[in-house]
């Protein structure tokens, strides 16, 4: 998972931000159940068995406040499309949005691919600038035998963030690439637990090379309550500065809640943050 932004360079980039995926330590490469899979990697949702989805989130603390709007729709069995609409607000004239566009096919019963455009638009105190970005991403799935009642392993990958700027700017997105697998087990009809691992690296610009990880865990009870666990190490605080994180979940008929909170050293920009998702199955 991406951190947000750092001052003294302000390279720009908006972080996912999924309740769920945050209570996981920032896992989102095999992300099925969340709410904002256009945010991590769009092919895992073409595996999801839901026809539609809405969700919005809040992600913030004292010095900022991040909010973000996204839906689905299946067009059939293979084809779905995503959009999402994200803005984020900070202290001393930062005001930043992105309008996402994603489109999700399942090539077979175990690929599937995504493609998601980004238009950005970055304000600063006394500037102003617009962008244009993509995500690549390719998904997997394969059913295991003799783990438990029932077992997938998920793995996924994203190339992240490809553009620039529309204009003559001092800012450069930062791109990526990241990479992940996870085991969801049912131990019986009630009982679920789900393991993953993502590692990722940031390779431009050059500021913010570095490498992510993130580990996280789920415990479904009874596909009703849920209670995550999860850490992430980062290689540059400034930029993705590492943090712990605990989360639950609540499903009720087509509703979702989702709550996640970091705990993060006190001088790095996700000390003290939560988000809260909130979700609607169609």
């Amino acid at each position: 998972m991406a951190v947000l932004y750092c001052a003294h360079a302000q390279e720009a980039t908006l972080p996912s931000p999924d309740a769920r995926v945050l209570g996981m330590g920032g896992v989102m490469m095999t992300n099925v159940s969340g709410s904002h899979a256009i945010y991590g990697n769009a092919a895992q949702q073409a595996f999801s068995y839901l026809p539609s989805q809405v969700a919005s989130s809040y992600y913030g603390q004292n010095t900022f406040d991040y909010y973000a709007v996204t839906g689905f729709c299946r067009i059939d069995n293979a084809n779905l499309l995503q959009a999402g609409w994200r803005q984020y607000l900070r202290e001393r004239g930062n005001n930043d949005m992105a309008v996402d566009l994603g489109y999700s096919r399942r090539i077979t019963d175990r690929w599937a691919i995504g493609v998601v455009g980004r238009y950005m638009h970055l304000k600063r105190p006394g500037a102003s600038t617009d962008a244009l970005a993509a995500d690549l991403s390719l998904a997997y799935q394969q059913p295991l035998e003799g783990i438990g009642s029932f077992s997938m392993l998920r793995a996924g990958a994203r190339l992240g963030n490809l553009g620039a700027y529309l204009d003559d700017a001092d800012y450069t997105l930062p791109m990526d690439v990241t990479a992940g697998v996870a085991l969801d087990t049912f131990f019986s009809d009630a009982h679920e637990l789900t393991l993953g691992v993502d590692l990722g690296y940031y390779f431009s610009p050059k500021a913010v090379r570095g490498f992510q990880t993130s580990v996280g865990a789920e415990y479904n009870l009874m596909q009703l309550f849920q209670f995550r666990a999860g850490y992430h190490y980062g290689e540059q605080r400034f930029y993705y500065p590492s943090y712990w994180s605990l989360g639950c979940g609540v499903r009720f008929l087509h509703l979702r809640l989702d709550f996640a909170y970091l705990f993060a050293r006190k001088h790095t920009l996700l000390h003290n943050t939560y988000a809260l998702s909130f979700g609607f199955d169609f």
